[in-house]
């Protein structure tokens, strides 16, 4: 009985795993506001229904996809990140890892997304919340780093942190509608915080 449940509770692993793989790929396709659970299931080989029985609604899709998605560039910046003493190679690391990698970055479009939500509080825009605190506590440690280090110039991070942070999704969002260059945005970027946090 134990083995049988054990190999139930796989095939639905397995079958939620190739809903959001499938979600990923039609994210990237399209705009999110015309996605339809239709559209995800054709590209799983699954029928709506069956889609519908792992993930209740269109809308719980799109949020385990945005976590999937955000919890893989979470490891990826952990393991980066531990790999890079420099607090400056940090935060340019930080900055590239930030930012879309190109139109159709699954995960941006799906920040926007939550962002168009953020009035009514649903939980995409609560997923995007909890998401955005973790990218921050990262650019605040990676700050904290280069401040006790002396490779940083020492200011209050209120005079640093809000208007980095607004001016990395202020170029995300022109690299998303294609107003410019995803080298030219990180360039941008790390530009400005040399300015700001120069050496001492």
């Amino acid at each position: 009985m134990a083995e049988q449940r054990g190999r139930t509770q796989e095939r639905g692993r397995q079958a939620r795993r190739q809903v959001l793989e499938a979600a990923l790929e039609v994210i990237a396709e399209r705009p999110v506001a015309e996605i339809q659970v239709q559209q995800i299931a054709e590209r799983a080989g699954m029928s709506p229904a069956r889609v519908l029985y792992y993930f209740h609604s269109r809308d719980q899709i799109l949020v385990e996809t945005f976590r999937w998605s955000e919890r893989g560039l979470s490891e990826r910046r952990a393991a980066e990140f531990a790999t890079l003493a420099d607090p400056v190679a940090r935060l340019d690391r930080y900055v590239r890892l930030y930012l879309p990698v190109d139109r159709h970055d699954v995960s941006w479009k799906l920040w926007l997304e939550a962002w168009l939500r953020s009035t009514s509080a649903n939980e995409l825009s609560r997923t995007a919340d909890e998401i955005d605190g973790g990218w921050m506590r990262d650019l605040v440690a990676i700050i904290a780093d280069g401040v006790a280090s002396g490779v940083f110039r020492s200011l209050p991070a209120e005079e640093f942190l809000p208007s980095f942070n607004a001016l990395l999704d202020g170029l995300a969002v022109h690299v998303l509608i294609g107003r410019l260059d995803r080298a030219r945005a990180v360039r941008t970027a790390l530009d400005e915080a040399a300015e700001k946090l120069g050496t001492n």
